[in-house]
């Protein structure tokens, strides 16, 4: 029998920021008010951690119905949406909002991580949906927040 190599760890992502000569990040050309929601208290830390460090204001919920709550007191430039929430989903919480705020549609970010899942999939189709699959980088957040605000022109 032969005896069996250990398996090598997955490659590791390197993140690198730019740094100015006083030794702080560069920050984002514009603050956006940027509305995310996520279920996970440690997905949503890291999220709601990054786009703080990219000088944006963020409020983070963990539901729908949270989300509905913020989204009545004031608009948002983006809305970063997970779209497997406990008591009101992704889809339901898109539909509730463009009731409320119509131009709130082409503001949103969808994420998840059930890339195969037919009636989610006819959903982004509906809606022309930005969406990240779970996992990904953070680079990619930053290239679909420049898409999300591309669409609004």
């Amino acid at each position: 029998m032969r005896p069996r190599l250990p398996r090598t760890p997955d490659p590791v992502e390197i993140v690198t920021h730019r740094i100015d000569v006083k030794g702080e990040a560069t920050p984002a050309p514009s603050s956006l008010r940027i509305l995310l929601l996520e279920d996970r208290d440690d997905y949503r830390n890291v999220l709601h951690d990054y786009l703080t460090y990219r000088s944006h204001q963020v409020t983070a919920v963990r539901s729908g119905v949270e989300g509905l709550r913020e989204i009545m007191k004031d608009p948002f430039d983006l809305i970063i949406c997970d779209m497997m929430m406990p008591r009101m989903g992704g889809e339901m919480f898109y539909w509730a909002v463009t009731r409320v705020r119509p131009a709130a549609g082409q503001r949103f970010i969808f994420f998840t991580g059930h890339m195969n899942n037919p009636a989610i999939e006819f959903f982004f189709r509906r809606v022309n949906a930005t969406v990240l699959f779970k996992p990904f980088k953070l680079s990619a957040l930053d290239s679909a927040i420049g898409n999300a605000l591309g669409k609004l022109g």
